[in-house]
């Protein structure tokens, strides 16, 4: 049992008790004889449940949290319980935003920066005066709430309701703060990363796809005020370039005139990849002529093809001006709509691993982000499926079959050279019939028929 004496001084007490054969001295001062005996009682009922290895009690657990830090560190320096964790500092979520985004600025680069700057605007905003440690899963919720309700990209024309951010800037947002808080967990400073959990995977958005036709383009290369503008154009739609990043980067000794290639070697979208392998752009003729007249027009001994292009120049908003002058609706993602439409043109010409390689990006990518179905493709299809339909449509004038069709659209007298665009394998049969073309496949079906299929077909007729 736990031996109480008091010492000569006062009320100080020594405390003396045996644990796992070994005694233990407790020295405690300023406390009455009844305190000293509760304290004898709860240190041996300590004492017994180190030496019989079972749990504390709950009464046990209730005197102890009752007492001083000191009085418990006395308790944790002989071993007799657990060290109190240190408390956490607290530190303001700004304060730690500002350590993260200037260790990482040094690594990021042109349109990365800017992206991380809106996170960092939009968390000191939505959490202003908070501290790290406060934020909790739901306050996460509510910060992608109202990522999702307000808009902090572009200011609404006069007479117009704000656009609310992409699902996809939303997602790389919230992805960014979850990496943010992840740090955070490492360092030690919070237990646990509130924005766990949340849809971070960005997907294609197929309403934000456009593909832009030639002879759309044609009337905004029209409008381009300079050969600068008109090179950057072609490049971005015929070239496929990514705008401004790798048009940036372009050197006039990376254009081989006479072997009509262009070499595209810097780019920051990916110099952090371990292969940086150079891309290949094949000079087309629509390219080299607006290079070559870029080209009379550069200083001698000029380096890059545009020197006074740089990550943070206004390519937007110019666009936008020369759309408006062209008479051409605006499109929904101006640049990369471009580049989108270029990697398609390649991908209806070449076989599909040589136009992703000529894009740089992988099949998978441009077939998630690029690659577009156009009315062209859908033409192609019949031609291939009927030459003869293809002749007849391209070169004669609406039949009265046509008109009488079940897919004709009713209007009397229309003159179009041009079938009605229906997708389907079923549906283009159908058009197939309509014009007198003959089957291309019987009446059982593409698959040849076994004895028993022909007999249940046979049954099934009579």
């Amino acid at each position: 049992m736990a031996s109480l004496r008091r010492q000569s001084k006062g009320n100080s007490w020594q405390l003396r008790v045996t644990v796992k054969g070994k005694r233990i001295t407790l020295s405690l001062s300023d406390l009455s004889e009844a305190q000293a005996d509760y304290w004898s009682t709860y240190v041996q009922a300590i004492a017994d449940s180190i030496d019989f290895e079972r749990p504390r009690d709950r009464k046990l657990n209730e005197w102890l949290s009752s007492l001083s830090c000191d009085h418990r560190k006395k308790l944790s320096d002989k071993g007799l319980i657990e060290a109190d964790a240190p408390e956490a500092v607290e530190i303001s979520l700004a304060q730690y935003l500002n350590e993260y985004f200037g260790s990482r600025k040094a690594e990021l680069k042109g349109a990365s920066w800017i992206s991380y700057n809106h996170t960092w605007k939009r968390l000191n905003e939505f959490f202003k005066g908070r501290s790290l440690q406060s934020i909790t899963a739901i306050d996460a919720k509510q910060f992608r709430k109202w990522l999702e309700t307000s808009n902090k990209r572009d200011k609404p024309a006069k007479g117009e309701l704000a656009k609310p951010l992409a699902i996809n800037t939303i997602k790389r947002r919230t992805g960014l703060c979850r990496q943010i808080f992840k740090q955070a967990v490492e360092d030690g400073l919070i237990a646990r990363n509130p924005f766990v959990g949340m849809s971070t995977s960005v997907r294609s958005n197929k309403e934000r796809q456009h593909y832009i036709p030639l002879d759309v383009f044609e009337k905004v290369l029209e409008r381009a005020p300079n050969a600068t503008w008109r090179s950057l154009l072609v490049l971005a739609r015929l070239g496929a370039l990514r705008m401004p990043s790798e048009a940036q980067g372009l050197r006039w000794e990376d254009v081989a005139w006479e072997a009509k290639r262009i070499s595209i070697v810097l780019s920051s979208k990916t110099e952090h990849h371990a292969k940086r392998a150079i891309r290949i752009l094949p000079l087309l003729p629509a390219i080299e002529k607006e290079l070559l007249k870029l080209f009379a027009e550069a200083e001698d001994g000029a380096e890059f093809v545009f020197p006074k292009l740089r990550m943070n120049s206004n390519l937007r908003t110019s666009l936008e001006k020369i759309l408006r002058r062209a008479g051409v609706q605006q499109w929904p993602k101006l640049w990369q709509n471009l580049r989108a439409s270029g990697a398609t043109d390649f991908a209806q010409s070449l076989p599909s691993h040589v136009a992703a390689a000529i894009c740089g990006h992988t099949e998978q990518i441009a077939q998630e982000h690029y690659w577009t179905v156009t009315d062209n493709d859908l033409d192609i299809a019949i031609e291939k499926l009927s030459p003869k339909l293809a002749q007849k449509v391209a070169h004669e004038a609406v039949s009265e079959g046509l008109r009488s069709s079940p897919i004709d659209s009713g209007a009397e007298g229309v003159d179009t050279k041009k079938a009605p665009i229906i997708q389907g394998f079923d549906a283009i049969c159908r058009l197939l019939s309509s014009l007198g073309e003959t089957a291309l496949v019987d009446d059982i079906g593409l698959e040849p028929t076994t004895p028993t299929m022909s007999t249940w077909c046979s049954n099934q007729l009579s």
